[in-house]
């Protein structure tokens, strides 16, 4: 899987932040290598996360009948609080179980895949810009 450190404040790739295995000019390692690149401060984006994010506006979609239109405000909610739209009845109602449902499941995958490469879960840094990756992904087919 390829993984990214990246400025926690812009979500963007770090300039020159790639891998300590890299030799420059002969041998550049764009990816950082987790057991390598391992620094507490740094944050790291990946295809595993950016792979999972892309799947959950069709989640949404499925678990609303597609008669739902959620702003990109209440998909924020909905995945950083917990916070079903009322237009989708609250989180009691048969919907908004399902919406949690997806929440939970997609942090608890998104915090294995940093365990499985970074032994730690994601950075409230890393979830916002892949937050931000699931709300980018919304309406594209």
């Amino acid at each position: 899987m390829g993984w990214h450190r990246i400025d926690p404040k812009t979500g963007e790739p770090v300039k020159g932040g790639h891998s300590a295995l890299s030799k420059p000019p002969d041998f550049v390692l764009l990816n950082a290598v987790p057991g390598i690149d391992d620094n507490d401060a740094d944050c790291y984006l990946g295809d595993g996360p950016w792979d999972m994010a892309s799947s959950v506006p069709g989640e949404i979609e499925e678990a609303t009948g597609g008669e739902l239109e959620f702003s990109d405000n209440q998909v924020r909610e909905l995945l950083f609080k917990r916070v079903v739209p009322a237009s989708a009845g609250g989180e009691r109602s048969a919907i908004g179980v399902k919406l949690l449902a997806i929440v939970d499941a997609f942090w608890k995958d998104i915090d294995s895949c940093y365990e499985d490469d970074w032994d730690r879960p994601a950075k409230p840094a890393e979830k916002r810009w892949i937050c931000e990756n699931v709300i980018a992904c919304r309406g594209k087919d």
